[in-house]
């Protein structure tokens, strides 16, 4: 049988080995960075085997070690020989005299203060990478790579050519300098602007009201235009830009421009579950921009009036990658919190359907099918069900008989969610004992003022 990992967020490598050996805990750690995996191996507390790549042994142990941002997934030890006779605290030990080396050569050289400039660039903290960067480049104005970061963080136009002149002059041959250049030469005719912004995926200069990148062609706001023209944006960046915003969110997890970048990309790759998924969330955090809160009507209003065939592609694959159910802040607070199930078995509906009734202060759980169904009215006693008609396994008029054929649920409000139109349908719905009956493609609006009569 395949084991499922365990993955453990929040805490350090250095702190989950110290408690590991505190309690004798045996267990197979995968270390993950950046597509580089290392493995340590931990019987009774004690640090017994490390591997990465073609390294074992104690080398290995300190290399993943000394990884940071890294994802950490728990497995049963596996039966390994023992390549490791150092306690773990000894290994700790060196791997943070390593640091402290490591930490002194690179603020000798300055390198510290350039990570720190892109670090802050990178979450469009142009004032404060400014900062870092011109103190780093007052000892080193031949670093090429400086002069393109000097560039990206400009809204100078002027500004901008002069520094990438600069980086040209100082390695004309480098494939970032080449790249920024080519990308500055290719957008430069439609700039109209003396001051400009930067594209959120590829770093190109942008007129303040372009809405798409005259580079990447990546679409730069949610609006209703967005959602039915996206899809037309370079792959590539958006894949570098999501690893980009990943890797931020990973470090800074309230990260909002992370979230609403992420966001964008979801939306430019037509992948609307994930692009739901932040939005909620970034709204969630910060409910008085009304940006976030806008935007995601405007995703929400959209898939909510699509038909079952528009429904995306990528929802049959797509995991979104902010589970909305782990926020339980809610955009409207209500005294008494009602709860509503929703049965349905498209994904992206469903999760259309939980958000808009979580932001008006319904908790809200979910099932994709009728057994499903069942078994969460039989643990939750919900105040009302939301129930699509078109269901695998057990149909909804078939589920609906059975709610209302027991004496503990039959109370329960029952509204018949389906793509079907008809007064035949509506009848049959109206008779097995439904409330009322919503017609996809639906307005969240009226669904909401349909379920405020019975809830």
């Amino acid at each position: 049988m395949v084991m499922k990992a365990k993955k453990i967020d929040g805490f350090s490598l250095d702190n989950i080995l110290q408690i590991f050996s505190m309690e004798k805990r045996s267990q197979t750690l995968h270390i993950t960075k950046e597509g580089n995996v290392g493995v340590l191996d931990i019987e009774n507390g004690d640090l017994v085997h490390a591997e990465f790549g073609d390294i074992t042994g104690l080398n290995a142990a300190i290399e993943i070690i000394l990884w940071d941002d890294i994802q950490i997934e728990l497995f049963p030890l596996r039966s390994i020989s023992r390549t490791i006779n150092s306690s773990i605290i000894n290994i700790l030990l060196e791997v943070s005299k390593l640091k402290d080396e490591r930490k002194n050569s690179l603020d000798e050289s300055g390198e510290a203060l350039l990570d720190s400039s892109i670090e802050k660039a990178e979450q469009q903290q142009y004032k404060e990478a400014h900062s870092d960067l011109v103190q780093y480049m007052k000892k080193n104005r031949s670093n090429s790579v400086a002069w393109i970061w000097y560039s990206r963080i400009q809204g100078n136009v002027e500004i901008m050519k002069k520094a990438l002149k600069m980086a040209a002059n100082l390695d004309a041959d480098n494939p970032l300098v080449k790249e920024e250049q080519s990308k500055f030469d290719t957008v430069s005719d439609h700039l109209t602007d003396d001051v400009v912004r930067k594209c959120y995926f590829c770093w190109a200069p942008l007129n303040k009201s372009a809405s798409v990148c005259q580079y990447c062609r990546g679409h730069l706001a949610i609006t209703r235009e967005t959602l039915t023209q996206s899809g037309s944006a370079d792959a590539g960046w958006l894949k570098q830009s999501h690893e980009r915003y990943s890797r931020i969110l990973g470090k800074h997890p309230r990260s909002l421009i992370a979230l609403y970048c992420l966001a964008l990309i979801s939306v430019n790759s037509r992948n609307f579950q994930d692009a739901l998924a932040y939005l909620d969330k970034a709204a969630k955090m910060a409910p008085d921009k009304a940006l976030f809160a806008n935007q995601l009507k405007l995703l929400l209003d959209h898939l909510a009036r699509q038909s079952v065939e528009e429904q995306p592609v990528s929802e049959k694959t797509a995991t979104a990658a902010v589970p909305v159910s782990e926020e339980t802040a809610d955009v409207v607070a209500a005294p008494e919190q009602k709860m509503i199930l929703v049965v349905e078995d498209s994904s992206t509906t469903r999760k259309v359907i939980s958000i808009t009734l979580s932001r008006q202060g319904y908790r809200v759980v979910e099932a994709a099918d009728g057994l499903e169904a069942l078994s969460r009215i039989s643990e939750e006693r919900p105040d009302l069900i939301m129930l699509d008609v078109i269901l695998p396994k057990m149909d909804g008029y078939k589920i609906l008989s059975i709610i209302k054929g027991n004496r503990e649920f039959k109370d329960i409000p029952v509204i018949m969610l389906t793509s079907k139109d008809g007064f035949i349908n509506k009848m049959k719905g109206k008779m097995a004992g439904s409330s009322a009956y919503l017609t996809k493609p639906f307005d969240p609006d009226m669904m909401i003022a349909e379920i405020r009569k019975y809830v």
